[in-house]
């Protein structure tokens, strides 16, 4: 259920969507007018509403809807922009990214409606402002009659007082005709470090994309141009150091092009059923080796001096046709990443469980609880000094519920290792779930104290590779993580609510630290043996 907080933000997100789509009812301003993009900003995304309006492919957009919404949150009149820029910032520190947008009326527009009662007036310098009265809301700014500033505070006050200075970024704008319908902009060199520690960070690639790790010190800046009408190419343009720069990268592209184009191929063709001596299935085989090489020959860049353009047709129709008949080889991919990025959760939990029994004793117990025995905070609290979360737990109440006053603000600060990748489950609510039940891992504490002690491995005496003690469960059975609420598996349906995350099955953790995927296809009874932890019953998951 969204919160009023996800409901504002969602609110928010909207309202950019609309500004950077609405048409315009006049002809946007040349030469750009780029006086309020700050010299910290690292990428922008221009857009020419006007044209939009004229194309067939967006006829069918609500932009009375949009119109509506609008007005009720500002008082503006989203369908009298000329122009719209949106411009983001690379992040100071842990937190996200600052971002804004510069919006420019066609007619004067009067400020109202639902922003001015969430937001509280402020200067800076002589300038007024309305400032957000939280700290992940938008503040603004009517600069002029005709011009609007929207984004983070911090970002904002850097609009507010921006004169044109020369920055990588706003090189390259002046540099590039708005003759686009959209033109996306991102200067590399100002944020060539960060992308390293990102790469860096990241799991290894394979032989073949190893060269990928290169291009940002080859890189200066990435323009990528969206028509929607036929008359103008889309495309992208990558600007190198230098010529010799722009060699290497070529060779890279073409390379890791190459290698994307027969791993998907063979995905895809691994996926049809035996051909045998069937004619309509070997045809399938060549038009799908015909489809993947026709791609790859529209995306192959042309090289001129020190810049490669890779030219995209405005086919859409066709496109998307092509696109469509890969689509399930992509959606394996992004599925087994997500599936790895899932299990490297899984292990660092089940690490932190061995590293938590080293120091206790035993494994944490499902919860703590209050003087009467009244659950307070689930053991994914209690683990947090065990993922290098510290400075999280010491801001939790220990003898308070999960859901009081103060610790429900720390849901939204769920960590990162309890997110399961692809969930489409609320902010601060987890999928990894501990087995609770009779003879099962996650127990009531057996004394009282802080953090709470449960089961210890002499507990385990069907073998610690046969006991689950962790699920990776589907968005149905997502609970707010600091919740005492775990999987309780029903013995007629102990798979139920597990499958859906994952395709064929689940992830779980095992009480050896190890994590293993589980098909949906196993033997109930089987399962439910593996979910106990004593019951003398031979398990086998394979």
């Amino acid at each position: 259920m969204w919160t009023n907080d996800g409901l504002a933000r969602g609110r928010h997100l909207w309202l950019a969507v609309v500004f950077l789509l609405v048409p315009s009812a006049g002809q946007t301003a040349e030469p750009l007018d780029l006086t309020h993009i700050p010299g910290r900003a690292v990428a922008a995304v221009v857009v020419h509403p006007e044209r939009l309006t004229r194309s067939p492919e967006l006829e069918l957009l609500p932009w009375e809807v949009m119109q509506v919404t609008a007005q009720r949150e500002m008082g503006i009149d989203p369908l009298l922009i000329d122009t719209a820029i949106g411009i983001a910032a690379a992040p100071s520190g842990e937190g996200p990214p600052d971002w804004g947008l510069v919006l420019r009326f066609s007619q004067p527009q009067p400020l109202a409606g639902k922003w001015l009662e969430q937001t509280e007036p402020a200067t800076a310098g002589q300038v007024a402002y309305r400032r957000a009265l939280r700290p992940m809301e938008p503040s603004f700014c009517q600069i002029d009659p005709q011009t609007l500033l929207v984004g983070t505070e911090p970002m904002l006050l850097e609009m507010i007082a921006a004169r044109e200075v020369d920055s990588p970024l706003l090189q390259t704008l002046r540099s590039t005709p708005m003759r686009n319908d959209v033109t996306a902009v991102l200067a590399v060199a100002p944020i060539r470090d960060l992308i390293k520690q990102l790469t860096a960070q990241a799991p290894p690639l394979p032989p073949p994309l190893q060269p990928l790790l290169e291009v940002p010190n080859q890189l200066e800046s990435v323009m990528v141009a969206v028509n929607l009408s036929r008359e103008r190419m889309s495309g992208i343009k990558l600007t190198a150091t230098d010529e010799v720069a722009a060699q290497k990268l070529e060779t890279t592209l073409l390379q890791g092009l190459g290698f994307v184009k027969q791993m998907l191929l063979g995905q895809a063709l691994e996926s049809m059923p035996g051909t045998g001596d069937d004619p309509e299935q070997q045809a399938m085989q060549r038009y799908m080796v015909r489809v993947a090489n026709t791609i790859e020959g529209r995306l192959r860049p042309t090289r001129t001096g020190n810049q490669l353009v890779v030219t995209l047709s405005a086919d859409y129709a066709t496109s998307g046709v092509l696109v469509a008949l890969l689509l399930p080889a992509v959606q394996a991919a992004r599925d087994a990443a997500r599936r790895t990025q899932g299990m490297n959760n899984l292990k660092q939990l089940g690490w932190a469980m061995h590293i938590f029994h080293d120091a206790h004793g035993a494994f944490p117990a499902a919860y703590n609880t209050d003087a009467e025995g009244k659950p307070l905070l689930s053991w994914r609290v209690h683990l947090l000094p065990y993922v290098e979360q510290q400075q999280l737990y010491e801001q939790f109440r220990l003898n308070e519920p999960w859901d009081s006053p103060h610790n429900r603000q720390l849901i939204a600060q769920m960590p990162d290792v309890f997110r399961a990748p692809g969930s489409l489950a609320p902010p601060g609510k987890t999928n990894y779930l501990g087995v609770r039940g009779q003879g099962m891992t996650f127990i009531a504490p057996t004394k009282a104290g802080t953090p709470p002690a449960g089961s210890s491995m002499r507990a385990f005496t069907d073998g610690t590779s046969n006991s689950v003690i962790m699920v990776e469960a589907g968005d149905d059975l997502a609970v707010e993580w600091t919740r005492p609420v775990d999987f309780e598996p029903d013995p007629t349906q102990p798979v139920k609510g597990l499958v859906g995350l994952r395709v064929g099955g689940f992830t779980a953790v095992f009480a050896d630290g190890s994590v293993r995927f589980i098909s949906s296809q196993i033997d109930p009874s089987m399962l439910m043996r593996g979910f106990t932890v004593a019951d003398g019953q031979p398990v086998r998951f394979d």
